[in-house]
């Protein structure tokens, strides 16, 4: 049995790919803090609670590499769709990114696999191993498909943010009218392909953006005629795609006008509840003091999407820990107030700076300290304070 290899999709192993493949079409753009900042509505700046000063965002650059490849008849494709990910041969294909920067892009592994579970001999960084393969492949026969379709997929971060931002959803072309997505992920099930209601959520939203495409779920082993396909490749810990995320916000509008029950107040706080990963250290006495100013505490997650939608285009304010319920700020208006409590540095935790300025929000964040058990705690007292003070000047 031959032993698989990942490739880590950069420059690089594009090269080897195509040496391998001359048939396929990559087509591969860079985006730049500066490229950001032009297209952005903002200007560009997040401001610090606790200095009282604006500061500009971190720098951020990744590349975005477009792949095409399409055959005579489905059984001639050399790439192989399951679980979210593409295999040629023995070669898996996954996200280049800081998280696995340590890894070459072919690495040798001692059994077919998929990515998923921890390997107990790898040479592991700290949560590494949402990025490097690890579990079976299915024995299931491969299924074809003779048509185009563009692949959807979180790459093996199967939470909102990534779905939304990159790769996800924001992979999908602006403008251009798609024959068929398909969205695949390792969380689908193994037998019926029934989607999980976070699928539901991004099936929902693809065909608000795309509303003449047929959407499909797919585990795999699965083969497609003409496929499309869009890898990230980060040259920094952020990425924001500032054309992407207007486009979401556009295209969810339609949803939006279908939910029957919103938030009653333009305030939301958004809870991160105490089995998240990084809780908040004392979150119950923050969510009674917001609730004492007009706030709605909101587990955003069990909302219904319209719900979702029509709930942040009403908000005035968003207060929350980092956290994917933050992602829902695409679905702001510009000039939304956003309030971020952040467990680390800016340069580390940005992402919903560098979203909230591409999508022309106000973003402004508290930096906390790490306690125990991965919580972290921020003062409460200064924020509420800086706070009663932003509502009292609003309210003139």
């Amino acid at each position: 049995m031959n032993t698989p290899s990942v490739l880590f999709i950069d420059v690089y192993s594009l090269k080897m790919l195509k040496a391998r493949l001359p048939e396929l079409d990559v087509y591969s753009e860079n985006v730049k803090s500066l490229d950001f900042i032009s297209s952005s509505l903002s200007t560009c700046v997040t401001f610090d609670i606790s200095c009282r000063t604006y500061i500009p965002l971190p720098p951020m650059q990744f590349t975005r590499h477009h792949l095409k490849l399409s055959v005579k008849e489905a059984s001639l494709q050399p790439l192989m769709l399951e679980s979210g990910f593409l295999s040629f041969g023995s070669c898996l294909l996954a996200e280049r990114n800081p998280a696995n920067e340590h890894l070459p892009s072919f690495s040798l592994l001692q059994r077919r696999s998929l990515p998923g579970l921890r390997l107990p001999w790898w040479p592991w960084k700290p949560h590494s191993w949402r990025h490097v393969p690890g579990s079976r492949r299915s024995k299931r026969p491969p299924r074809f498909f003779n048509a185009a379709a563009h692949l959807l997929s979180s790459f093996n971060n199967p939470n909102w943010y990534h779905w939304l931002g990159l790769p996800g959803l924001g992979s999908l072309p602006i403008n251009k009218n798609i024959e068929s997505i398909i969205i695949s992920d390792r969380n689908l099930f193994m037998n019926n392909n029934t989607p999980t209601p976070l699928l539901q959520r991004v099936a929902t939203l693809a065909k608000a953006v795309q509303p003449h495409s047929k959407l499909l779920f797919e585990r795999g082993p699965f083969f497609i005629k003409e496929l499309h396909a869009c890898f990230i490749e980060h040259h920094t810990p952020l990425a924001c795609d500032a054309s992407g995320l207007q486009h979401l916000r556009l295209g969810s509008a339609s949803i939006a006008t279908s939910a029957c029950k919103i938030s009653t107040t333009n305030k939301l706080y958004l809870r991160r509840g105490p089995l998240a990963r990084r809780p908040l250290h004392g979150e119950e006495y923050l969510e009674r003091a917001l609730l004492q100013r007009g706030f709605d505490v909101l587990d955003a997650a069990v909302l219904q999407l319209p719900e979702c939608i029509a709930t942040f285009a009403k908000a005035d304010w968003v207060v929350a820990p980092h956290g994917a319920a933050l992602t829902n700020i695409v679905f702001s208006r510009p000039g939304t107030k956003v309030v971020e409590l952040l467990p680390g540095p800016l340069e580390n935790y940005g992402h919903y700076s560098l979203m909230a300025s591409a999508l022309g929000l106000m973003h402004s964040y508290l930096i906390g300290r790490n306690l125990h058990e991965g919580e972290f705690e921020v003062d409460q007292n200064l924020l509420l304070g800086w706070l009663d003070t932003e509502l009292l000047a609003a309210m003139k």
